[in-house]
C-alpha cells in the first residue's frame, strides 16, 4: 500500500477553523469552491449556475446558501460590468477572524401564544 503524498499543483487550501463554522453541507461546499475559484487574488466571479453545477445543488438553494455566507461576513458580493455590458456577481473572501462568522443563523422555534394549547384534554 503506498503512502499518501500531498498533492504539488491543482489544489487549494482551507483554513482549520472553517469545521468549528457550523456550515451545512451546501455552505462548505460553495466557500470552499470559491475559495478554489479565487485562488490567491481573494475574489472571483463564477456565475451562480456554474457554482451550483459544481457544489452538486440546484441555483436557488445555492443563491440561498451564499446569501447566509455573505450574511455571516465569510464572503461579500459586489457587481462588476463585463466588456459585452452584462453584469457579474464578484465573490470577495473575507477574514475568518471576524465575531461575525460564527453566529447562528437559525431562526430560533417559536413557543406556543398558549402554553394550554399543547396540554392533552
Amino acid at each position: 500500500m503506498r503512502k499518501y503524498r500531498a498533492p504539488t499543483t491543482e489544489f487549494f487550501r482551507l483554513p482549520n477553523n472553517i469545521f468549528d463554522l457550523g456550515l451545512t453541507p451546501i455552505q462548505f461546499a460553495a466557500y470552499a469552491y470559491l475559495v478554489s475559484c479565487a485562488g490567491s487574488k481573494g475574489y472571483c466571479w463564477p456565475s451562480i449556475e456554474k457554482i451550483a453545477r459544481k457544489i452538486g445543488a440546484g441555483k436557488t438553494a445555492t443563491q440561498e446558501h451564499l446569501n447566509v455566507l455573505q450574511q455571516r461576513h465569510l464572503i461579500a458580493k459586489s457587481k462588476r460590468k463585463t466588456m459585452s455590458g452584462h453584469l457579474n456577481n464578484v465573490y470577495t473572501l473575507l477574514s475568518l477572524e471576524n465575531p461575525e462568522v460564527y453566529r447562528d443563523l437559525t431562526p430560533p422555534e417559536e413557543l406556543p401564544l398558549n402554553i394550554y394549547d399543547d396540554l392533552p384534554a
